[in-house]
């Protein structure tokens, strides 16, 4: 079997591309109790919420890997290649190594009719035990009681910002999303950033029925932003019992200070000290996620895939480059809140271009238009590849930001050609 034969069989698999959510996690553990119960061979952090959980599971797995630990860290969804979700120290898992553990499943994923999200999951679990790693860093795929992430009993449960996401799945209210997301509390210590007040009493009453200690952020934990230049941000740290002064981290924008306080209290947890977290964070790398992409002309990368992660977004831009005119090439996946995301974004717009990424989930871009105002300048534009070069045509000695899906942020760099191994640590490209 190739590499390309075995993802295309993983990809094959119900639920395609997207992450699947049936309910129950009986065959996620079925199909772990039939390759030994990897997951039992290591500690597992979890980390789950609506927006952050991928910045700070990086964090996270650099602090770690910072103090002497041997770590997998496990994401969703890849920017370029499958690979990228499945990591050891930061490398991807090598080709061989991908269909080995394919091969390894074998009949299993069928027999067991598992989705595609399931059998990537027990692949990377399988990974990690053959790898020996110390500690296993598990990102929620979607919601939390029911994710096929939610095997073994983790020592630190971290939970990002929690906002209207997957409502079709998840409920269409903050408590009942909530409810869902906190469900992964159920050992060890659990971490929060600070919630609006309905999912807030929601996973602190999760935590209470479950005997599970509850760190808070606002309450138990804080944190200080210092300063910021285009390199890093400048960070003070608190927690029960510590504090951490002038910390910096790599990952900018205004949303990262909260994923870096929790990302250092989670590290904590698991024994990491204080050289180890500022290492740690300065070093930490995840690419799309206010990524300064290029300097000259300037142009920003952002996954920003929901109106809580656009807001963010434009609160970033607002304070990295008052006063400088945006022109956003937005791409967004059809089942995504586009009017949500577009709204937020507008004040900012000096221009908008409208593409597809090169995913089946894709909107069409003609369908983004009607959902700007009549009179806002706005371009569709054939490729992602014209998108770009209409957005630095339309916009010298301004700014361009990507957004709308990570499908699109993949595409930028994919597009740009270098070697996606190196894409989480020295480079920025695929």
């Amino acid at each position: 079997m190739t590499y390309a034969e075995a993802v295309a069989r993983i990809l094959a698999l119900r639920g395609g591309e997207r992450v699947g959510m049936r309910p129950g996690l009986e065959r996620i553990e079925a199909l772990l109790d039939a390759i030994g119960r990897p997951e039992q061979t290591f500690t597992i952090a979890q980390v789950g919420g609506t927006n952050g959980k991928g910045s700070i599971s990086a964090m996270l797995a650099a602090i770690l890997q910072a103090a002497g630990h041997r770590v997998g860290l496990y994401t969703s969804p890849h920017l370029c290649h499958y690979r990228e979700r499945i990591r050891v120290d930061g490398r991807p898992i090598s080709e061989a190594d991908f269909v080995d553990g394919v091969e390894a499943l074998g009949t299993l994923i069928a027999r067991l009719d598992v989705t595609v999200f399931e059998a990537g999951t027990a692949l990377a679990l399988d990974h990690f035990c053959r790898e020996r790693v110390d500690v296993a860093v598990l990102e929620v795929g979607l919601g939390g009681r029911l994710d096929a992430t939610t095997v073994g009993r983790p020592r630190v449960a971290v939970i990002g910002p929690i906002d209207y996401d997957h409502q079709h799945e998840l409920g269409d209210t903050l408590a009942l999303i909530a409810t869902e997301k906190a469900a992964i509390i159920r050992s060890g210590v659990a971490v929060s950033a600070r919630q609006d007040p309905e999912a807030a009493l929601v996973i602190a009453r999760r935590a209470a029925e479950v005997g599970v200690p509850l760190l808070r952020e606002g309450r138990e934990l804080r944190v200080a932003p210092l300063g910021f230049t285009l390199e890093a941000q400048r960070l003070d740290l608190h927690g029960p019992g510590w504090r951490m002064s002038d910390v910096a981290c790599g990952l900018l924008g205004v949303y990262q200070p909260s994923n870096a306080l929790l990302a250092a209290a989670a590290a904590r947890e698991l024994g990491a000290d204080e050289p180890a977290i500022r290492d740690g964070l300065r070093g930490a790398r995840w690419p799309g996620r206010f990524q300064i992409f290029r300097r000259d002309p300037l142009v920003v990368l952002d996954g920003a895939h929901n109106p809580a992660g656009a807001r963010a977004l434009a609160a970033s831009l607002r304070a990295y480059f008052p006063g400088r005119s945006v022109t956003f090439v937005v791409g967004v996946l059809a089942d995504k809140d586009a009017a949500g995301i577009l709204a937020a974004l507008r004040p900012l717009a000096a221009r908008f271009v409208l593409t597809a990424p090169a995913n089946p989930r894709a909107a069409a871009p003609a369908a983004l238009r009607p959902l700007l105002p009549a009179d806002a300048p706005a371009d569709v534009a054939r490729s992602v590849p014209d998108a770009l070069g209409r957005a630095l045509a339309a916009s010298p000695g301004g700014i361009v930001c990507v957004a709308g899906s990570l499908s699109l942020i993949g595409d930028v760099l994919a597009s740009s050609g270098d070697r996606q191994d190196v894409l989480f640590t020295a480079g920025a490209r695929c």
